[in-house]
């Protein structure tokens, strides 16, 4: 059989303060932190010890520490929060990135940088920040490390697609007799990825609309643009009592069909497919 060990152990990175005005008595020089890698999905918690330049630990009783993630295209702070503190007397701290607070940040690489703050009370809901500085992650004095945020452990939402062109056809070239009506751009099922027990899911956005709207499908296999003989309506969606509808199914094409009524004024504005 397969064995496949697995490890718990904090993520703790080692910090320093420039309470020692030289580093020449240190036992040896950190030249560079590695980088933090952060995962969605799931709360990520990040331990920080506290040194001085002689690699001990380092007392920081009375100060807060704060943590900040920039983007490093824009350089705009896209999250900050303060250290939890473990053992202040040690140097000992930590922080939760959650899962909410990554839900808005896209993949890539960030810079951050944790400043350590001294604070008076103002009143019981604020405070006056009275001395900041900055904790450098390497003997180097460098001030900015870099975290990584990585994919979803439960896997990598795709982005839905969006159908939001739909175009007048005549009835009558279609061999139809019904009112006019509006078909959307074809929809690639992706039916190579799909199972007869797949569910696609259609989410649509109106304005004031008032008239029918169908999903249509085809199993044809000519090419990108299936014959008009291979479609067949597969839903009816009533927009008055559901904005989304599921369909369970293998298809090679969807479209969206939908036929205002007479004294209807609103639009059919975009639909997002899943």
């Amino acid at each position: 059989m397969q064995f496949n060990p697995v490890y718990l152990y904090s993520n703790k990175l080692d910090v320093f303060t420039s309470s020692m005005d030289t580093w020449s008595t240190e036992r040896y020089r950190k030249v560079y932190n590695r980088n933090l890698k952060i995962f969605r999905g799931v709360d990520n918690r990040i331990d920080i010890q506290v040194r001085n330049a002689d690699q001990k630990a380092s007392n920081i009783v009375g100060s807060t520490l704060v943590f900040n993630l920039v983007s490093r295209d824009t350089k705009d702070l896209v999250l900050q929060k303060d250290f939890t503190a473990m053992d202040l007397a040690t140097g000992k701290v930590t922080v939760t990135l959650t899962e909410t607070e990554l839900v808005d940040l896209d993949n890539g690489f960030y810079n951050y940088s944790i400043i350590k703050e001294i604070r008076s009370t103002v009143d019981s809901t604020d405070y006056r920040v009275t001395s900041k500085v900055p904790m450098y992650v390497d003997a180097q004095y460098d001030t900015v490390g870099t975290l990584e945020i990585t994919g979803d452990v439960y896997g990598d939402v795709e982005p839905s697609v969006l159908v939001d062109t739909f175009n007048y056809t005549n009835p009558f070239t279609q061999g139809d007799s019904t009112p006019k009506f509006f078909l959307s751009q074809i929809i690639d099922a992706r039916p190579t990825l799909n199972t007869a027990n797949s569910t696609h899911t259609f989410q649509f956005y109106t304005t004031n609309y008032q008239g029918t709207v169908t999903i249509e499908g085809s199993l044809d296999t000519q090419g990108a643009t299936p014959r008009e003989s291979k479609w067949a309506t597969v839903a009816t969606v009533d927009l008055a009592t559901a904005k989304y509808k599921n369909i369970v199914g293998k298809y090679n094409w969807f479209r969206i069909k939908h036929i205002p009524t007479t004294a209807n004024t609103g639009t059919v504005d975009k639909i997002l497919y899943r």
